[in-house]
């Protein structure tokens, strides 16, 4: 027995003192059994007593295999938590790491329990603990419901705010469209709250503070009233850019004139209000309005009182065109020159300008080396510098009074000078050979068209030269007002309609003052 059973702490093992104690009592009985044969029997049977006491201790020192059934049912309540129990977010579920966690000590219990023969009860029960400790805390991370008391008391009270809350345009009501965003988001909480059995504690607080921002954008979704807006005084087609508002990206100005008969109200530029008067009158009110996604978000007023200003309304006029003609040259320009060679087909005219008679003629072959209208164009201007040379010399050439050219298979006669003074005639059997007509006249330059009128403040004065096309009462307009603004004179030209315009005074000290040769073709 000694020999077969070994010291240690496993199953089927003794210590080394109970080891030694039996080795001891073997000893002992070893030595009386060795001298037998001088033992009484009394010696013997007490010998024979110790060593089988010994061996009953010895045997009862002995480690035994523990007692495994505690750590069979917690295993299989662990097992039936690992079957059951899912992984997941929602109420009844665990992490993955939790379950994982919890596998792990099942499969440790599990070693144990499979080799229960040859664990001790201390061994057991650890495992048994472990695997206790693990059920609790998987148990402990299942996932449970929320309490919905923080969700219902935040719907109440996004309810209240939405019965009383008014939308409109107004300052301090609701901007339009709100409270439809308010509603959506209580709609929403309350489905939350409805399955809040199967809410946990993060949804419910989550749907909460979705609601509690909702609730925090309504409040701040009022129309907010505009500041730094004046009451303005205008004078009639005066306008007036003093007040404006600062708009973000996104926003846009819609402006509103109680009367636009008395005031009108426009946007110049980004942000700055335009007012003309029109009429006077007032004081008109201007709403101010600041839109963003289609809805006002900004508010405020101010009004507009017009007074009469100095001006003066042209006549109905249809005519914008105020040029100068300028003067022409006389010109005439050849039939087509068909035929190249005039020898023994002689053709003879004359040019008559003033008191000169310049004859022509040609009876010869025209030079190949040009077309016929260039080369007919350069024999009549022979003739009209031969002319000129015999009748004064140099002198006569170099300021004759007329001259001739050609090209393709035309060729033109044609003054130097404008003018009526410039007419001249051909005469002559062949004239007709190559013109239609015997007469060019030239022009002189008229002015009929041209207008003037003046205007003044009182102390500057403009005056106002039409030499040109103006086209439209727009061009007329514009005009005036560069010349105005020439002159540093205080007025202003606006168009009342296609046909009328209108200068205005634009200073409070002054006198409008219309003059000049034209001024009744404008101004009755």
């Amino acid at each position: 027995m000694l020999n077969e059973i070994t010291v240690g702490p496993k199953v089927g093992q003794v210590s080394e003192v109970d080891k030694e104690d039996l080795a001891a009592a073997v000893a002992t009985a070893q030595e009386v059994y060795d001298d037998r044969a001088n033992k009484t029997q009394a010696e013997i049977d007490s010998a024979t007593e110790t060593l089988t006491t010994a061996l009953a201790l010895f045997n009862g020192k002995v480690i035994k295999a523990g007692d495994a059934t505690d750590l069979y049912e917690k295993l299989s309540t662990a097992t039936i938590l690992l079957s059951e129990v899912t992984v997941g977010t929602e109420v009844g579920q665990v992490s993955e790491v939790d379950k994982e966690d919890l596998a792990a000590a099942v499969t440790t219990a599990e070693e144990i329990y499979d080799d229960r023969i040859n664990k001790t009860q201390a061994e057991i029960d650890s495992a048994a603990e472990i695997l206790n400790n693990a059920i609790t805390t998987f148990n402990n991370n299942i996932i449970t419901a929320g309490d919905p008391a923080a969700i219902i008391q935040t719907i109440s009270e996004a309810e209240n705010l939405y019965e009383e809350g008014e939308e409109g345009t107004s300052v301090g009501q609701y901007i339009v469209g709100s409270k439809t965003v308010l509603k959506t988001a209580i709609d929403t909480a309350q489905l939350v709250l409805d399955s809040a059995a199967s809410k946990t504690e993060q949804q419910l607080s989550d749907a909460e503070a979705l609601l509690d921002q909702a609730i925090t954008v309504f409040e701040n979704s009022k129309v907010t009233p505009l500041s730094g807006l004046q009451n303005v005084t205008v004078k009639d087609a005066e306008t007036d850019l003093s007040n404006s508002v600062s708009l973000e990206n996104g926003e846009s100005l819609v402006l509103i004139s109680s009367s636009e008969a008395i005031a009108t109200a426009t946007e110049d530029s980004t942000g700055t209000i335009k007012i003309t008067g029109v009429t006077a009158g007032g004081p008109v009110t201007i709403t101010v309005q600041v839109i963003k996604d289609g809805q006002v978000i900004r508010a405020g007023s101010f009004t507009v009182t017009t007074i009469d200003s100095m001006s003066i309304t042209s006549k109905e006029l249809t005519d914008f065109n105020f040029s100068t003609v300028y003067a022409t040259q006389a010109k005439l320009v050849s039939k087509p020159v068909t035929v190249g060679d005039f020898t023994g087909n002689r053709k003879d005219f004359t040019i008559v300008i003033g008191e000169d008679r310049i004859p022509v003629y040609v009876d010869w072959k025209l030079s190949t080396d040009f077309t016929k209208g260039a080369a007919m164009g350069s024999v009549v201007e022979s003739h009209i510098q031969q002319y000129y040379i015999d009748k004064g010399g140099s002198d006569a050439l170099m300021n004759r009074p007329i001259y001739a050219n050609g090209s393709n298979d035309t060729f033109q006669i044609g003054t130097y000078q404008s003018g009526v003074s410039s007419s001249f005639t051909l005469e002559g059997t062949d004239w007709t050979y190559f013109f239609e007509q015997s007469v060019a006249h030239g022009t002189d330059t008229d002015t009929s068209g041209n207008r003037e009128f003046s205007v003044s403040d009182g102390t500057n004065k403009a005056t106002i030269q039409l030499t040109y096309d103006l086209e439209t009462v727009e061009g007329l307009v514009s005009y005036i007002n560069n010349a105005l603004e020439n002159a540093a004179v205080e007025a202003k030209a606006e168009k009342i309609s296609s046909t009328q315009f209108k200068i205005t005074l634009t200073t409070d000290s002054g006198e409008l003052i219309i003059d000049g040769i034209n001024k009744e073709d404008f101004f009755g």
